[in-house]
């Protein structure tokens, strides 16, 4: 993709990437950076952007990276160094004896990277429908609409991801 074809996409679809930043951020402030991070990433990327791929559909996909690295580094963050106050702190201390055991927290751990992992390495018209309905809990509808594509489509594709997630699960040795 060229540069001029670059800005022609963003002159027709910024707008919506724009409203998507603000549906996974949910805050100005948020969006805008998103927006500005998700277009310089692109910008380093456009020998890899094609018109006849849905170009929208990959910056779509870089949003949902960035937005996912930011939530990881936060959350990291907080584990670290909490932000909480001391109410926040002791509200959750009743709780202590409910917590998983090693294992369960190991294993449910291990469940959640091997989920990551092959939703990754699903197609990209597989995988942005799972990322906006799972990470951006967005709706059936509000993922049609942002990528002009019918809701029976969308339905279609997130049964197909679930499906092969499922069945690369089954061969890690995990019960549907």
């Amino acid at each position: 993709m060229t540069c001029q074809e670059f800005a022609e996409l963003i002159e027709t679809e910024g707008r919506e990437i724009y409203r998507f930043c603000c549906h996974l951020t949910g805050e100005k402030d948020g969006a805008d950076e998103l927006y500005q991070e998700t277009m310089l990433k692109a910008m380093g990327r456009l020998s890899r952007i094609e018109l006849s791929n849905n170009p929208k559909s990959f910056l779509l996909g870089v949003a949902v990276k960035i937005w996912k690295g930011k939530r990881r580094k936060y959350a990291r963050r907080q584990r670290i160094a909490p932000e909480e106050s001391l109410d926040q702190m002791t509200a959750g201390m009743e709780l202590v004896g409910l917590e998983d055991s090693p294992e369960e927290a190991y294993l449910s751990k291990e469940l959640r990277e091997l989920v990551r992992r092959e939703t990754a390495l699903l197609k990209e018209n597989y995988r942005i429908p799972v990322y906006l309905y799972y990470s951006a809990q967005m709706d059936i509808e509000e993922i049609a609409a942002l990528l002009h594509i019918p809701k029976g489509t969308v339905k279609s594709r997130l049964h197909t991801a679930r499906t092969t997630i499922a069945e690369k699960l089954k061969e890690y040795g995990y019960e549907a």
